[in-house]
């Protein structure tokens, strides 16, 4: 019955209509005869009008819903697939551990890192789905709180020190022009994100960038890596959830970093634009409005 509720005030509305229309008829004085044949002419056809402007808006309601439904699936066969690598690596170096197959120090210790890197991406896709959750539900608080340029980036830096150090890549904080404007704390997460991701993609020895900068609009922070480029028609594709231009996901990232850093920047009022140059690396800036 709840479906068919917008046919329905869609058509009470055109009855309406057309019954406004007699009343403004008859107080301008038109004569009876004519009023009636008006009316004969003017309520079907408004109310018709009304009734396919109604189903037209349940046909796009329902294809809005169909899209939502498959992108629900997607996520979850997306998630699937993202808990099911690690943990079927955990629980093969659990067994081999508990059946004795390995006992010498030195493998045990290098399972034990394995381990830990299995658990650590793990937490990171669970935090990252709860932070989506949050999104979606709109209680991530975006606005309440302020904090520095500086104070921002130096966390977000601080957070992928050691990502960084391991793949021997340096990070340059150009923010000097920024460094004391006011900011929400949660592009805290936007930068680390982006910087994750510009880690994962840069080669050996290369060197990642943060700027920031402030304009009339507002400020704009940026994240420019040498890593291998986006593909033109992949551009507008780097923000879906779990996406990933490698066809067998072998990273090692959520597949949600870009997603969140969209999201966030978003609700805080501000946009997020990425451009890549195959083989030359990709830049992402974030625009956003300072707070009053």
């Amino acid at each position: 019955m709840r479906r068919w509720r917008p046919l329905y005030v869609a058509f009470v509305v055109g009855v309406l209509a057309a019954a406004a229309t007699v009343s403004s008829a008859a107080l301008a004085g038109m004569p009876g005869s004519e009023i009636a044949h008006l009316a004969l002419l003017a309520a079907p056809a408004v109310a018709l009008t009304a009734a396919a402007a109604g189903l037209a808006w349940m046909a796009e309601a329902r294809a809005r819903e169909r899209a939502l439904e498959a992108q629900r699936r997607d996520l979850m066969i997306a998630v699937s697939h993202d808990l099911r690598t690690p943990l079927a690596s955990l629980r093969a170096m659990a067994e081999a551990i508990d059946d004795e197959i390995v006992d010498d120090p030195e493998t045990l210790r290098r399972y034990v890192g394995e381990m830990q890197a299995g658990i650590d991406c793990l937490v990171a896709l669970v935090d990252d789905l709860f932070e989506f959750a949050k999104l979606d539900a709109g209680t991530l608080e975006v606005g309440v709180k302020h904090a520095s340029v500086a104070e921002v980036v130096g966390r977000a830096l601080s957070a992928c020190d050691a990502q960084a150090a391991e793949k021997g890549l340096r990070i340059e904080a150009r923010i000097e022009g920024a460094a004391v404007a006011e900011c929400s704390p949660q592009l805290t997460r936007v930068i680390q994100n982006l910087l994750q991701n510009a880690i994962r993609h840069t080669p050996t020895d290369g060197t990642v960038l943060v700027r920031a900068d402030r304009d009339p609009a507002g400020l704009r922070l940026t994240v420019e890596d040498q890593g291998e480029g986006i593909p033109a028609e992949a551009l507008e594709r780097v923000f879906d959830p779990f996406w990933s231009s490698d066809p067998a996901r072998s990273g090692n990232g959520s597949g949600l970093g870009l997603t969140l850093a969209k999201r966030i920047v978003e609700s805080l009022g501000g946009r997020i634009e990425v451009d890549s140059e195959p083989e030359h690396g990709s830049r992402f800036a974030v625009l956003i409005p300072e707070p009053h």
